[in-house]
């Protein structure tokens, strides 16, 4: 605008400029004042400038710390004896993204051969099936699986049966991926082998400890039937009247004696292969009934409390039954006894008593004692084998794990409490719960 006043003079519209252009510049430097004072001092700066070689600083040692935990994490993976894979969700199923060498030598193969199988190419049909069914449920509760697979193995693994323990746990990622979960595989077959090999011991030395019982109980029977005999023979030889009572007394007797030997013969055979349905009651009627006759002379009260039904049918095996319920009633008499030793005045009673229904599909055979329950110190591990609240050398701590392992075989568990502390009827409880015959679900 100055350079076209100097050829055509127009001052009017030059002053007009002017003071637009003074009246846009006020503004704008009314509008950045503030950004003016809010920006930093030059003291300010230079303490920024100072701070900046420590933020880097700081930087490059965090992202150290993530290589070299990324590292461990990576050597942990590659290294841990377990067999350690990485499942993803697939358009036919889980497939295995990817796997440490562990895995690898548990099934004989490369990584680049063992990445992107489905299960079904690994496993046998039924250990597939079960395999997907545990991935679909983890994914959709997003929780953790836990389960024991059977398979037969072919040479890489070692040939025969084997027993695998598998572990699955869902892994965080974004929402756009596919689902992946982190999965641990053990080999437990060794183990297995050895806890049946400690049942079997600890059967056979349960036959033992029953002899000395059935001994006691079959004298009884002897001796009456012995009686009776003599009193039959002296009857026909004085000619007197036919002696029915004497024969239907050695006849009874008999009949006991042959119970207690069946109870002894089902406990020393193989247990079978398979688990059948049988009377909880009768089975623990005729075990408490044992216990009782072999302790009557040491002052205990043993009963029994039975439900509403004379009659209440699980799924298991007989004898591990019995022989779970056998090693709770010694651990319960020792408990009373031990006690009494210390406080004569305690009362001695041990209880069993049957229940259905407490929990969906199962039954319940408690075993109540009164001596003085389990000490706080062993508490958390009275399960675990070679814990034991008894002096040293008066027992292994094998009964409650052997007693436990026999219920997992029959689809329960052994579970335990304290109960009346601080009065004199405080002692521990033990229940052998079991499904009930019919039940589809086992306990977990």
């Amino acid at each position: 605008m100055h350079i076209r006043t100097l050829r055509h003079v127009d001052y009017r519209v030059q002053g007009a400029l002017k003071a637009v252009t003074a009246a846009v510049s006020v503004a704008t430097a009314i509008l950045l004042w503030p950004r003016l004072l809010a920006a930093p001092s030059m003291q300010a700066l230079a303490m920024v400038d100072e701070s900046l070689p420590c933020e880097v600083a700081e930087r490059r040692e965090a992202e150290m710390r993530a290589q070299q935990s990324e590292a461990l994490l990576a050597g942990f993976f590659t290294h841990i004896p377990d067999a350690l894979f990485i499942v993803r969700a697939g358009a036919e199923g889980p497939v295995f993204e990817t796997v440490n060498p562990a895995f690898c030598r548990l099934f004989g193969m490369e990584r680049a051969a063992l990445e992107g199988l489905v299960p079904a190419a690994l496993l046998e049909a039924e250990a597939a099936a079960e395999f997907t069914a545990e991935f679909a449920a983890c994914l959709a509760r997003r929780e953790k699986r836990d389960f024991e697979t059977t398979v037969s193995a072919g040479e890489a693994q070692g040939g025969g049966t084997r027993h695998w323990h598998t572990l699955l746990v869902p892994l965080p990622g974004p929402e756009d991926e596919a689902p992946r979960l982190l999965g641990s595989l053990r080999d437990v077959t060794e183990l297995r082998r050895l806890q049946a090999e400690l049942v079997e011991t600890a059967r056979r030395a349960t036959i033992g400890a029953m002899c000395a019982g059935v001994a006691h109980e079959m004298s009884q029977p002897l001796n009456i039937i012995g009686l009776w005999a003599e009193r039959a023979r002296a009857a026909i030889e004085a000619g007197g009247a036919a002696p029915r009572r004497a024969v239907e007394v050695v006849l009874a007797q008999t009949k006991r004696l042959a119970a207690l030997l069946d109870r002894m013969r089902e406990l020393a055979r193989d247990a079978p292969s398979g688990a059948e349905s049988f009377d909880a009651v009768a089975t623990a009627a005729a075990t408490v009934e044992l216990a009782r006759r072999s302790w009557q002379l040491e002052g205990l009260e043993v009963s029994l409390e039975l439900p509403g039904t004379s009659f209440l049918p699980v799924h298991g095996r007989e004898a591990q039954l019995e022989q779970a319920l056998l090693h709770l009633l010694e651990n319960a008499r020792d408990a009373v006894l031990r006690r009494r030793a210390q406080d004569p005045a305690a009362p001695a009673r041990i209880t069993v008593s049957l229940t259905a229904g407490a929990e969906p599909g199962r039954a319940v055979i408690a075993v109540r004692d009164t001596g003085g329950g389990v000490p706080a110190a062993i508490a958390p591990s009275i399960l675990e084998p070679f814990v034991t609240s008894k002096d040293p050398g008066q027992g292994t701590g094998l009964g409650l794990p052997i007693a436990a392992g026999l219920l997992r075989a029959m689809g329960g568990r052994l579970a335990w409490t304290n109960w009346a502390e601080g009065l004199p009827e405080a002692g521990a409880v033990f229940r052998l719960i079991l499904p009930l015959a019919g039940s589809s679900g086992r306990t977990a």
